[in-house]
C-alpha cells in the first residue's frame, strides 16, 4: 500500500501539469487509516490524473482487494 501510494504521489505531483497538491498521512485515532488531500487545475486535471500510469497501477492495487472496508471518495469544487 504505502509503496503503490508513494509512487502516486511522486508521479502525480512531477508529472501532471494540472496537478497542484497531493498529501496524506495516517490518521493519529484510527490506525490503518489513511486520508488523501488532492487538488487538481478543474475537471480536466482530474481526468488526466485518471489517466496517468502510476493512477492505473493504484487501480489495479485496488483490484487486489486489500481494504477492510470501502474507501470514501469526496469530489468537490474550491469556492
Amino acid at each position: 500500500f504505502l509503496e503503490v501510494i508513494r509512487n502516486n504521489q511522486k508521479g502525480t505531483m512531477e508529472l501532471e501539469p494540472l496537478a497542484i497538491e497531493y498529501t496524506w498521512g495516517e490518521s493519529q485515532t484510527e490506525a490503518n487509516t489513511f486520508h488523501f488531500q488532492e487538488k487538481y487545475k478543474g475537471k480536466a486535471g482530474f481526468e488526466a490524473h485518471q489517466q496517468a500510469p502510476h493512477f492505473k497501477r493504484w487501480e489495479e492495487f485496488v483490484q487486489s482487494d486489500p481494504f477492510t472496508k470501502a474507501p470514501e471518495v469526496m469530489l468537490f469544487e474550491e469556492a
